[in-house]
């Protein structure tokens, strides 16, 4: 029931023109992920034998090269992020105090150090967990343990680790010689906040463009990931873990950013 205001609210008929048209669009587009998910499903359940084939034979690869991959990633990156930093700081050493466009260089590398470095620490994590997988923890050592590749597998992760963590606090030491104005310290649990903090509010909006970029591609990534474990429960075993964990990241991802939102909404 309306009170007749409603109807002569032009705001009202153009909301409702546009909802018609992204609708039928959307129509179009749930159809089309209908039927390829359709098609999906039914080809990884015919191919299900091929697919543990090649997982069989990407399987015995990880339990060989899974152990030691931390060393090899924990060297490269010390090699990868001295060169950067050395290179940095000699073009820092040039800088007149005027030529803008070298200062945003060397910010453009220190920012694909920062990269590099998450990237490293994550794949720092997956060989960990697959090489104490490839020491056959699962099966409880029935045969004699594998002690080198225990011990080279935790010495890798900690070497990502400790290496990871020295070369982010170079890089923000770098930028805070860089912008003075900039404050905190990698090794605060605070650092975030403090550093936030300190940036002038054209780089806080910068940050917050970026999240929300992040935080749109988690969505279409999460979507993505519990397609694949929900196809993989059907026809490979999967089980309900790896969807409920996904769903789990997922919902995390949606609470924070809506109560974040809401917090901000009423302090403003």
């Amino acid at each position: 029931m309306t009170d007749g205001t409603e109807k002569c609210n032009p705001k009202i008929e153009e909301n409702q023109r546009e909802d018609r048209r992204a609708f039928r669009k959307f129509i179009v587009l749930l159809l089309a992920a209908m039927v390829v998910g359709g098609i999906t499903g039914a080809f990884s359940t015919m191919a299900a034998k091929g697919q543990a084939d090649i997982g069989a034979g990407i399987a015995a690869g990880l339990q060989k090269i899974a152990p030691y991959a931390n060393l090899v990633i924990a060297a490269a990156l010390a090699v990868w992020m001295t060169g950067m930093l050395r290179g940095g700081r000699a073009e820092y050493r040039r800088w007149d105090g005027e030529e803008e466009q070298l200062i945003e260089k060397i910010e453009r590398k220190l920012g694909i150090g920062v990269i590099v470095t998450n990237v490293a620490l994550i794949a720092g994590f997956f060989f960990f967990a697959a090489g104490m997988k490839s020491t056959g923890i699962d099966s409880g050592w029935e045969e004699e343990v594998p002690w080198v590749k225990i011990a080279a597998t935790f010495l890798g992760l900690i070497a990502v680790m400790v290496i990871t963590v020295t070369a982010q606090n170079r890089i923000v030491n770098f930028t805070k010689e860089i912008n003075p104005e900039k404050k905190g310290s990698v090794y605060d649990l605070k650092f975030q906040k403090t550093w936030i903090a300190s940036c002038d509010e054209a780089e806080q909006l910068q940050i917050y463009r970026a999240a929300f970029r992040a935080y749109t591609a988690m969505n279409y990534a999460a979507l993505g990931m519990f397609l694949v474990c929900f196809i993989g429960m059907l026809s490979w075993n999967f089980g309900l873990l790896p969807l409920t964990m996904v769903l789990f990241v997922w919902l995390t991802g949606v609470i924070v950013y809506g109560v974040e939102s809401l917090r901000m909404t009423g302090g403003r």
